[in-house]
Protein backbone atom coordinates (compact mmCIF):
# COMPACT_ATOMS: atom_id res chain seq x y z
CA UNK A 1 0.00 0.00 0.00
CA UNK A 2 2.71 2.48 0.88
CA UNK A 3 4.29 1.70 -2.87
CA UNK A 4 1.34 2.44 -4.19
CA UNK A 5 1.10 5.94 -2.68
CA UNK A 6 4.17 6.41 -3.35
CA UNK A 7 4.20 5.90 -7.29
CA UNK A 8 1.24 8.48 -7.11
CA UNK A 9 2.87 11.05 -5.23
CA UNK A 10 5.96 10.66 -7.86
CA UNK A 11 3.45 10.73 -10.87
CA UNK A 12 1.43 14.24 -9.63
CA UNK A 13 5.36 15.77 -9.27
CA UNK A 14 5.98 14.67 -12.73
CA UNK A 15 2.69 15.95 -13.80
CA UNK A 16 3.19 19.83 -12.02
CA UNK A 17 6.47 20.05 -13.31
CA UNK A 18 5.50 19.62 -16.62
CA UNK A 19 3.31 22.23 -16.22
CA UNK A 20 5.33 24.88 -14.70
CA UNK A 21 7.50 24.00 -17.42
CA UNK A 22 5.14 24.45 -20.12
CA UNK A 23 4.05 27.47 -18.38
CA UNK A 24 7.49 28.86 -18.41
CA UNK A 25 8.08 28.41 -21.93
CA UNK A 26 4.56 30.00 -22.32
CA UNK A 27 5.66 33.33 -20.80
CA UNK A 28 9.26 33.89 -22.46
CA UNK A 29 9.13 37.44 -23.90
CA UNK A 30 9.29 37.73 -27.58
CA UNK A 31 12.20 40.37 -28.34
CA UNK A 32 10.64 41.25 -31.44
CA UNK A 33 7.44 42.75 -29.01
CA UNK A 34 8.18 46.17 -27.45
CA UNK A 35 5.79 48.34 -25.30
CA UNK A 36 5.14 52.07 -26.21
CA UNK A 37 2.96 55.07 -25.57
CA UNK A 38 0.99 56.87 -28.69
CA UNK A 39 1.60 60.15 -26.86
CA UNK A 40 5.36 59.77 -26.18
CA UNK A 41 6.87 57.15 -28.28
CA UNK A 42 10.33 58.06 -27.48
CA UNK A 43 8.97 55.81 -24.39
CA UNK A 44 10.03 52.35 -25.17
CA UNK A 45 9.84 49.21 -22.75
CA UNK A 46 10.18 45.59 -22.64
CA UNK A 47 6.96 44.57 -20.67
CA UNK A 48 3.42 46.01 -19.44
CA UNK A 49 2.85 48.89 -17.67
CA UNK A 50 2.45 52.99 -17.75
CA UNK A 51 3.69 55.74 -19.72
CA UNK A 52 6.15 57.55 -16.91
CA UNK A 53 5.58 60.75 -18.62
CA UNK A 54 1.77 60.76 -19.46
CA UNK A 55 0.39 57.34 -17.10
CA UNK A 56 -1.63 56.19 -19.73
CA UNK A 57 -1.16 52.48 -20.63
CA UNK A 58 1.41 51.41 -23.17
CA UNK A 59 0.73 49.75 -26.14
CA UNK A 60 2.86 46.34 -27.38
CA UNK A 61 4.33 46.97 -31.04
CA UNK A 62 5.95 44.24 -33.07
CA UNK A 63 9.35 45.70 -34.37
CA UNK A 64 9.77 45.97 -37.95
CA UNK A 65 13.40 44.86 -38.83
CA UNK A 66 13.44 45.33 -42.52
CA UNK A 67 15.81 48.03 -43.74
CA UNK A 68 14.46 51.70 -43.86
CA UNK A 69 11.44 53.04 -44.09
CA UNK A 70 8.34 52.58 -46.89
CA UNK A 71 5.22 54.74 -47.05
CA UNK A 72 2.10 54.77 -49.28
CA UNK A 73 1.19 57.86 -51.26
CA UNK A 74 -1.06 58.97 -49.00
CA UNK A 75 1.21 58.90 -45.81
CA UNK A 76 3.77 61.26 -47.31
CA UNK A 77 1.20 63.43 -48.42
CA UNK A 78 -0.38 63.34 -44.60
CA UNK A 79 3.18 63.89 -43.42
CA UNK A 80 3.85 66.81 -45.93
CA UNK A 81 7.13 64.75 -47.21
CA UNK A 82 9.02 67.01 -49.70
CA UNK A 83 12.41 66.13 -51.10
CA UNK A 84 14.95 67.77 -52.82
CA UNK A 85 18.53 66.70 -54.85
CA UNK A 86 20.89 67.60 -53.64
CA UNK A 87 23.98 69.35 -55.32
CA UNK A 88 27.55 71.33 -54.96
CA UNK A 89 26.80 75.26 -54.45
CA UNK A 90 28.26 78.29 -52.53
CA UNK A 91 27.69 78.69 -49.08
CA UNK A 92 27.67 82.46 -48.10
CA UNK A 93 29.39 82.53 -44.52
CA UNK A 94 28.79 86.00 -43.46
CA UNK A 95 30.82 88.13 -40.90
CA UNK A 96 29.01 91.12 -39.17
CA UNK A 97 31.01 93.75 -37.48
CA UNK A 98 30.29 97.61 -36.40
CA UNK A 99 32.67 100.44 -36.84
CA UNK A 100 33.34 103.80 -36.95
CA UNK A 101 34.10 106.39 -39.71
CA UNK A 102 37.24 108.11 -40.08
CA UNK A 103 39.60 110.69 -42.20
CA UNK A 104 41.60 109.38 -44.66
CA UNK A 105 44.87 110.46 -43.37
CA UNK A 106 46.57 110.14 -46.68
CA UNK A 107 44.34 112.71 -48.24
CA UNK A 108 45.05 115.58 -46.21
CA UNK A 109 46.11 118.77 -48.06
CA UNK A 110 47.90 121.71 -46.61
CA UNK A 111 47.53 125.38 -48.03
CA UNK A 112 50.55 127.21 -47.04
CA UNK A 113 51.64 130.97 -47.27
CA UNK A 114 53.27 131.94 -50.81
CA UNK A 115 54.89 134.68 -49.70
CA UNK A 116 55.47 137.18 -47.07
CA UNK A 117 52.86 139.56 -45.54
CA UNK A 118 50.11 139.95 -43.30
CA UNK A 119 46.48 138.80 -43.15
CA UNK A 120 44.16 141.42 -43.05
CA UNK A 121 40.70 139.71 -43.73
CA UNK A 122 40.36 135.43 -43.18
CA UNK A 123 37.12 134.53 -44.79
CA UNK A 124 36.76 131.06 -43.28
CA UNK A 125 37.60 130.44 -39.45
CA UNK A 126 35.65 127.47 -38.46
CA UNK A 127 36.65 124.03 -38.59
CA UNK A 128 34.50 121.51 -40.37
CA UNK A 129 33.56 124.34 -43.25
CA UNK A 130 33.70 123.33 -46.84
CA UNK A 131 36.43 125.54 -49.17
CA UNK A 132 35.77 125.64 -52.83
CA UNK A 133 38.41 125.30 -55.20
CA UNK A 134 38.72 129.28 -56.14
CA UNK A 135 37.18 130.56 -52.93
CA UNK A 136 38.92 133.64 -51.23
CA UNK A 137 40.66 132.02 -48.03
CA UNK A 138 42.17 135.51 -46.86
CA UNK A 139 43.42 139.07 -48.09
CA UNK A 140 47.21 139.53 -47.43
CA UNK A 141 49.00 143.15 -47.34
CA UNK A 142 52.49 142.26 -48.71
CA UNK A 143 54.70 144.85 -50.40
CA UNK A 144 56.49 142.32 -52.56
CA UNK A 145 52.90 141.48 -54.09
CA UNK A 146 52.37 144.66 -54.41
CA UNK A 147 55.35 145.75 -55.85
CA UNK A 148 55.66 143.25 -58.44
CA UNK A 149 51.55 144.70 -59.58
CA UNK A 150 52.85 148.37 -59.91
CA UNK A 151 55.71 146.45 -62.62
CA UNK A 152 52.98 144.42 -64.69
CA UNK A 153 50.49 147.71 -64.32
CA UNK A 154 53.20 150.21 -65.80
CA UNK A 155 54.97 147.38 -68.17
CA UNK A 156 51.30 147.26 -69.74
CA UNK A 157 50.91 150.93 -70.32
CA UNK A 158 53.87 150.72 -71.94
CA UNK A 159 53.86 147.89 -74.17
CA UNK A 160 50.31 149.68 -75.11
CA UNK A 161 52.65 153.12 -76.37
CA UNK A 162 55.28 151.22 -78.20
CA UNK A 163 54.22 147.12 -78.79
CA UNK A 164 57.98 146.33 -79.89
CA UNK A 165 59.39 147.91 -76.41
CA UNK A 166 61.15 144.47 -75.74
CA UNK A 167 62.42 145.57 -72.38
CA UNK A 168 58.53 146.04 -71.10
CA UNK A 169 57.42 142.69 -72.72
CA UNK A 170 60.37 141.25 -70.16
CA UNK A 171 59.05 142.86 -67.26
CA UNK A 172 55.64 141.93 -68.22
CA UNK A 173 56.94 138.32 -68.87
CA UNK A 174 59.12 137.84 -65.15
CA UNK A 175 56.20 139.99 -63.65
CA UNK A 176 53.78 137.41 -64.47
CA UNK A 177 55.79 134.49 -63.46
CA UNK A 178 56.40 135.41 -59.84
CA UNK A 179 52.47 136.30 -59.49
CA UNK A 180 52.04 132.55 -60.73
CA UNK A 181 54.49 131.07 -57.96
CA UNK A 182 52.53 133.13 -55.06
CA UNK A 183 49.28 131.21 -56.08
CA UNK A 184 47.94 134.16 -58.39
CA UNK A 185 45.57 132.74 -60.58
CA UNK A 186 45.61 133.45 -64.43
CA UNK A 187 41.87 135.60 -64.08
CA UNK A 188 43.68 137.25 -61.01
CA UNK A 189 46.34 138.21 -63.17
CA UNK A 190 44.14 139.47 -66.07
CA UNK A 191 42.34 141.67 -63.54
CA UNK A 192 45.56 143.47 -62.60
CA UNK A 193 46.80 143.87 -66.05
CA UNK A 194 43.68 146.03 -66.44
CA UNK A 195 44.50 147.78 -63.37
CA UNK A 196 45.24 151.10 -62.89
CA UNK A 197 46.86 150.84 -59.35
CA UNK A 198 48.04 147.33 -57.51
CA UNK A 199 45.19 145.46 -55.45
CA UNK A 200 45.69 146.07 -51.41
CA UNK A 201 45.17 143.97 -49.82
CA UNK A 202 44.95 141.08 -52.35
CA UNK A 203 42.53 138.22 -52.54
CA UNK A 204 44.27 134.69 -51.92
CA UNK A 205 42.46 131.76 -53.71
CA UNK A 206 42.09 128.44 -52.40
CA UNK A 207 43.89 126.09 -54.71
CA UNK A 208 41.80 122.89 -53.72
CA UNK A 209 38.61 121.99 -52.53
CA UNK A 210 37.86 120.26 -48.99
CA UNK A 211 36.43 120.48 -45.70
CA UNK A 212 38.72 122.75 -42.88
CA UNK A 213 40.32 120.18 -40.45
CA UNK A 214 42.72 122.68 -38.96
CA UNK A 215 43.46 126.70 -38.99
CA UNK A 216 46.82 127.53 -37.68
CA UNK A 217 46.35 131.94 -38.63
CA UNK A 218 44.37 134.97 -37.49
CA UNK A 219 43.30 137.95 -39.07
CA UNK A 220 46.24 140.21 -38.55
CA UNK A 221 48.78 137.52 -38.15
CA UNK A 222 51.88 137.86 -40.41
CA UNK A 223 53.06 134.81 -41.91
CA UNK A 224 55.93 133.93 -43.61
CA UNK A 225 56.60 131.86 -47.09
CA UNK A 226 55.80 128.33 -46.31
CA UNK A 227 54.19 129.05 -43.45
CA UNK A 228 51.55 126.45 -42.95
CA UNK A 229 47.94 127.88 -43.09
CA UNK A 230 45.53 125.95 -43.24
CA UNK A 231 44.88 121.93 -43.07
CA UNK A 232 41.86 120.42 -45.43
CA UNK A 233 40.36 116.68 -45.65
CA UNK A 234 38.51 115.93 -48.79
CA UNK A 235 36.54 113.34 -48.05
CA UNK A 236 36.33 111.82 -51.46
CA UNK A 237 38.30 109.11 -49.59
CA UNK A 238 37.66 107.41 -46.07
CA UNK A 239 38.41 104.88 -43.76
CA UNK A 240 35.81 102.65 -41.48
CA UNK A 241 38.08 101.34 -38.42
CA UNK A 242 35.46 97.82 -38.05
CA UNK A 243 35.84 95.76 -34.71
CA UNK A 244 36.26 92.26 -35.47
CA UNK A 245 36.63 89.35 -32.98
CA UNK A 246 40.04 87.79 -33.10
CA UNK A 247 38.46 84.38 -34.51
CA UNK A 248 37.41 86.29 -37.62
CA UNK A 249 40.50 88.80 -38.40
CA UNK A 250 42.28 85.13 -39.40
CA UNK A 251 40.02 85.01 -42.18
CA UNK A 252 40.28 88.54 -43.35
CA UNK A 253 43.22 89.53 -45.40
CA UNK A 254 44.75 92.72 -46.90
CA UNK A 255 42.35 93.28 -50.11
CA UNK A 256 39.28 91.54 -49.20
CA UNK A 257 35.89 93.79 -50.06
CA UNK A 258 33.38 94.04 -47.36
CA UNK A 259 29.57 95.70 -48.00
CA UNK A 260 30.03 98.88 -45.39
CA UNK A 261 26.47 100.63 -44.48
CA UNK A 262 26.45 104.15 -43.07
CA UNK A 263 23.67 104.93 -40.20
CA UNK A 264 21.57 107.23 -41.64
CA UNK A 265 21.67 105.81 -45.11
CA UNK A 266 19.24 103.04 -44.78
CA UNK A 267 19.72 100.65 -47.81
CA UNK A 268 22.56 102.29 -49.22
CA UNK A 269 25.78 100.36 -49.04
CA UNK A 270 29.12 101.09 -50.47
CA UNK A 271 31.68 98.78 -51.30
CA UNK A 272 34.99 98.68 -49.09
CA UNK A 273 38.04 97.67 -49.49
CA UNK A 274 40.76 96.40 -46.31
CA UNK A 275 43.89 97.87 -46.58
CA UNK A 276 45.17 97.25 -43.06
CA UNK A 277 44.40 94.59 -40.17
CA UNK A 278 45.89 96.82 -37.19
CA UNK A 279 48.15 94.90 -34.40
CA UNK A 280 46.38 94.23 -31.19
CA UNK A 281 47.82 97.11 -28.73
CA UNK A 282 45.85 96.28 -25.69
CA UNK A 283 45.92 92.60 -24.50
CA UNK A 284 43.01 92.28 -22.93
CA UNK A 285 40.89 93.57 -25.79
CA UNK A 286 38.80 90.97 -27.51
CA UNK A 287 38.51 92.50 -30.78
CA UNK A 288 40.83 93.71 -33.64
CA UNK A 289 40.82 96.94 -35.69
CA UNK A 290 40.65 96.12 -39.50
CA UNK A 291 40.59 99.59 -41.47
CA UNK A 292 38.63 99.42 -44.75
CA UNK A 293 38.85 102.21 -47.49
CA UNK A 294 35.62 103.54 -48.96
CA UNK A 295 34.70 105.76 -51.56
CA UNK A 296 31.91 107.83 -50.30
CA UNK A 297 29.00 109.16 -53.25
CA UNK A 298 26.71 110.87 -50.55
CA UNK A 299 27.59 114.05 -49.12
CA UNK A 300 26.39 113.74 -46.05
CA UNK A 301 29.00 110.82 -44.84
CA UNK A 302 30.93 112.54 -42.42
CA UNK A 303 33.84 111.10 -39.59
CA UNK A 304 32.48 109.92 -36.45
CA UNK A 305 29.15 108.39 -37.65
CA UNK A 306 28.53 104.60 -37.08
CA UNK A 307 28.81 101.82 -39.69
CA UNK A 308 27.82 98.37 -40.20
CA UNK A 309 30.23 95.96 -41.97
CA UNK A 310 29.33 92.80 -43.98
CA UNK A 311 31.73 90.49 -44.95
CA UNK A 312 31.61 87.51 -47.01
CA UNK A 313 33.74 84.79 -46.75
CA UNK A 314 35.05 83.73 -50.02
CA UNK A 315 35.15 79.34 -50.10
CA UNK A 316 34.69 76.85 -52.93
CA UNK A 317 31.44 74.92 -53.44
CA UNK A 318 30.22 72.22 -51.78
CA UNK A 319 27.18 70.00 -51.33
CA UNK A 320 24.42 72.36 -50.09
CA UNK A 321 21.26 71.34 -48.20
CA UNK A 322 18.44 73.33 -46.58
CA UNK A 323 19.25 73.52 -42.63
CA UNK A 324 15.54 71.67 -41.88
CA UNK A 325 16.53 68.78 -43.49
CA UNK A 326 19.40 68.07 -41.03
CA UNK A 327 18.53 66.52 -38.11
CA UNK A 328 20.90 67.40 -35.10
CA UNK A 329 21.60 65.45 -31.56
CA UNK A 330 24.59 64.59 -29.25
CA UNK A 331 25.83 61.91 -31.66
CA UNK A 332 26.18 64.76 -34.89
CA UNK A 333 23.89 65.13 -37.60
CA UNK A 334 22.01 62.74 -39.83
CA UNK A 335 19.25 63.35 -42.71
CA UNK A 336 16.94 61.47 -44.79
CA UNK A 337 17.01 60.53 -48.25
CA UNK A 338 14.69 58.53 -50.63
CA UNK A 339 15.89 55.79 -52.74
CA UNK A 340 13.80 53.51 -54.58
CA UNK A 341 11.04 54.64 -52.85
CA UNK A 342 12.79 53.62 -49.12
CA UNK A 343 13.30 56.06 -46.40
CA UNK A 344 17.01 55.89 -45.04
CA UNK A 345 18.54 57.56 -42.35
CA UNK A 346 22.10 58.83 -43.21
CA UNK A 347 25.13 60.38 -40.62
CA UNK A 348 26.46 63.54 -41.98
CA UNK A 349 29.24 65.99 -41.09
CA UNK A 350 28.05 69.63 -41.36
CA UNK A 351 30.35 72.28 -42.66
CA UNK A 352 29.58 75.87 -42.83
CA UNK A 353 26.23 76.70 -41.98
CA UNK A 354 24.32 80.03 -43.46
CA UNK A 355 21.38 81.25 -43.06
CA UNK A 356 18.84 78.52 -44.16
CA UNK A 357 21.55 76.43 -46.08
CA UNK A 358 23.88 74.44 -44.70
CA UNK A 359 27.35 72.44 -46.25
CA UNK A 360 27.77 68.82 -46.06
CA UNK A 361 31.42 67.90 -46.12
CA UNK A 362 30.45 64.22 -45.52
CA UNK A 363 28.16 61.20 -45.96
CA UNK A 364 26.25 62.96 -49.13
CA UNK A 365 26.80 62.25 -52.65
CA UNK A 366 25.49 65.06 -55.56
CA UNK A 367 22.28 63.37 -56.64
CA UNK A 368 20.93 61.88 -53.49
CA UNK A 369 17.72 62.77 -53.04
CA UNK A 370 17.46 64.34 -49.47
CA UNK A 371 14.20 65.17 -47.67
CA UNK A 372 13.76 68.33 -46.28
CA UNK A 373 9.93 68.80 -44.86
CA UNK A 374 8.85 65.58 -42.96
CA UNK A 375 11.93 64.93 -41.60
CA UNK A 376 11.05 64.60 -37.84
CA UNK A 377 7.98 62.85 -38.62
CA UNK A 378 9.96 60.14 -40.03
CA UNK A 379 11.84 59.87 -37.26
CA UNK A 380 9.06 59.46 -34.74
CA UNK A 381 7.29 56.63 -37.52
CA UNK A 382 11.27 55.14 -37.43
CA UNK A 383 10.92 54.79 -33.74
CA UNK A 384 7.69 53.30 -33.42
CA UNK A 385 8.37 50.61 -36.48
CA UNK A 386 11.51 49.59 -35.27
CA UNK A 387 11.78 50.62 -31.30
CA UNK A 388 15.10 52.70 -31.95
CA UNK A 389 16.76 55.63 -32.42
CA UNK A 390 17.31 56.09 -36.92
CA UNK A 391 21.50 56.94 -36.02
CA UNK A 392 22.18 53.71 -34.12
CA UNK A 393 24.65 52.27 -34.80
CA UNK A 394 25.71 55.42 -37.11
CA UNK A 395 29.47 55.21 -36.53
CA UNK A 396 30.32 58.68 -36.98
CA UNK A 397 34.53 58.27 -36.53
CA UNK A 398 34.44 55.97 -39.66
CA UNK A 399 33.29 59.17 -41.77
Amino acid sequence: MMKLYILILFGLMVLFSCENRTNHSDHTHDDSIYYTCSMDPQVMEKKPGKCPICKMDLTPVKMDNSKGLKLSAQQEKLANIKTLTVGYDYVDNKIFATGIVKEDENKTIFINARLNGRVDQLNFKTKGDYIKKGDIIYKIYSETLASTQSELISAIKRIKEDPRDITSQTIINAAKNKLELWGVSERQIEEVKNQNKPVIPFPIESPYSGYINKINITEGAIVMEGNPLIELRTYKTLWVEGKFYSSEVSKIKKGNTVDVMIDGTENYFIEGKVIEVLPQVTSGSAVTIVRILIVPDLPVIRPGMHANIYWHETNVKSLVVPSNAVIRDSKGGMVWIKKAGVYESRMVHIGEVSGDRVSILHGLNEGDTVVISGSYLLQSEYILKKGGGAMEGHNMSDM
